[in-house]
């Protein structure tokens, strides 16, 4: 298979041995079959790129399944350390919401029934199963520890890809995407935009920043000299990689998070540092030009003068197009599809539909007004109650400082959506998932460390 560069074959007939450890040891021990999940969905992108198999996310909702399944049969052998009870809290309960909408979303005339099964399968199948099995896994401090030292790994081998990228140039693979139209958007004359082995930079840049605030603020709240370092580096890959990226938006995910840790720290000198290393940051893209001898630094100040872009014109003269469909059709486009539009280019009638560019405004154009208000008002709730737990139910100082991160993190997220698409991408989408958990589970992590009388090194 190897000779003839039948790359996917031979991926898994090399990988089955291994395969049938993972699959005896998830068995005994379900974290083991997350852990395979996260993995292969950090670098599923890279997999398809590399292997040119599309449809590969198949294997990912396979995966989630068989935990279901392994946890069931790991709880039928009366083993008591994984709690059920965990799948019920408030961010899978409001997640029901969204599903009955789905649903609801049926009877939506602009809908056929090709377009509603394939945009359906994520919202119905793949996101509830990962929020639940999420909630029931991740429920320990040892997991939490452990899982910031796996996703820093991860963001090592992306940065390493990086650099590759920048020093190296494109690989084959990559050339071939870029050569299928993606360079329009990629390689420009204020300079590259990388995207590692992300699916394109705008999801590379937003996740780079939801790194660089989480593994920033931990950095401080970390007593272990060692994993502090640790995670100082990574912060700074985040850092870095946002930056290369090229992506504007991705500002506003470590400028987000940074506010609203400033909000809920509950610290009043913590607060103060915050709230100026925010300000020192917005005042040196909006109201200084140092740096822009750098490309990188001069494209990413242009965020703060939108109104002075062209994409970002284009957006907006999108948007207002979408506005004065969704006054006709407020249930949406339907799922899976696209608000429709004609063009003339080169003399010649296009049809084709508006992009989206944003999560955001993707939920608008498929489910409609309803639906993005919906939405929103899902994830608000959602953030409140998890500020709630964080200010309130945990006593834990370090944990509770832990949780905040990741909570600005998601936060920082969230309001990339407006701009980008990366929070409903891979693996961004998988990281706030767990990120929730953590913070769901975080009242019962909390009562373990007082009364092991423990803390997180």
């Amino acid at each position: 298979m190897l000779i003839s560069q039948k790359i996917l074959p031979f991926a898994i007939i090399a990988c089955l041995p291994l395969g049938l450890i993972f699959l005896n040891y998830s068995i005994q021990k379900p974290r083991i079959g997350y852990l395979l999940y996260g993995t292969f969905t950090y670098y599923l992108t890279a997999i398809m790129r590399y292997s040119r198999q599309d449809g590969l996310s198949v294997i990912s909702d396979s995966l989630l399944v068989y935990m279901v399944i392994t946890i069931l049969f790991y709880c039928a052998r009366n083993k008591n350390d994984i709690r059920l009870s965990n799948a019920i809290n408030f961010f899978t309960i409001s997640y029901t919401v969204w599903i009955l909408f789905i649903l609801i979303q049926f009877i939506n005339p602009a809908n056929n029934h090709d377009s509603y099964v394939n945009g359906v399968r994520g919202w119905l199948l793949g996101t509830p199963i990962l929020y639940f099995i999420s909630c029931i896994l991740l429920d320990r401090p040892k997991i939490l520890k452990s899982s910031f030292i796996i996703i820093g790994i991860f963001t090592i081998t992306a940065f390493l890809k990086l650099l590759y990228q920048k020093y190296r140039w494109f690989d084959a693979a990559e050339a071939e995407w870029l050569m299928q139209g993606s360079w329009y958007t990629h390689i420009l004359s204020s300079g590259i935009r990388y995207f590692s082995i992300f699916s394109d930079a705008g999801n590379f840049g937003s996740n780079m920043g939801m790194i660089s605030i989480v593994y920033g603020i931990i950095t401080f709240h970390t007593s272990n000299k060692r994993l502090r370092l640790f995670y100082l580096c990574i912060a700074l890959m985040g850092i870095g990689g946002m930056l290369m990226s090229g992506t504007r938006g991705a500002l506003i995910v470590p400028l987000g998070g940074l506010v609203l840790y400033c909000l809920i720290c509950r610290s009043i000198k913590i607060m103060v540092i915050s709230s100026f290393a925010a300000l020192l940051l917005y005042s040196f893209f909006a109201f200084t030009e140092i740096g822009n001898d750098n490309s990188l630094i001069k494209r990413m100040r242009t965020a703060f003068s939108p109104q002075e872009d062209a994409s970002f014109n284009v957006r907006i003269e999108n948007q207002r197009l979408i506005s004065e469909y969704m006054q006709l059709h407020p249930w949406g486009a339907g799922l899976g599809k696209g608000v429709e539009r004609v063009n003339i280019k080169d003399d010649r009638i296009v049809e084709d539909t508006i992009p989206p560019d944003a999560f955001y405004v993707d939920i608008w154009i498929q489910t409609g007004n309803i639906g993005l208000i919906i939405y929103i008002f899902i994830c608000a709730s959602t953030l409140i109650y998890a500020c709630y737990i964080v200010m309130f139910r945990v006593q834990n100082k370090q944990l509770r400082n832990i949780l905040a991160a990741l909570l600005c993190g998601v936060f920082g997220m969230w309001l990339n959506g407006y701009v980008g698409r990366g929070m409903g991408m891979t693996p961004s989408f998988f990281m706030i998932a767990a990120s929730l958990a953590f913070i769901m589970n975080g009242p019962y992590m909390d009562q373990q460390l007082k009364e092991n009388h423990s803390e997180i090194q």
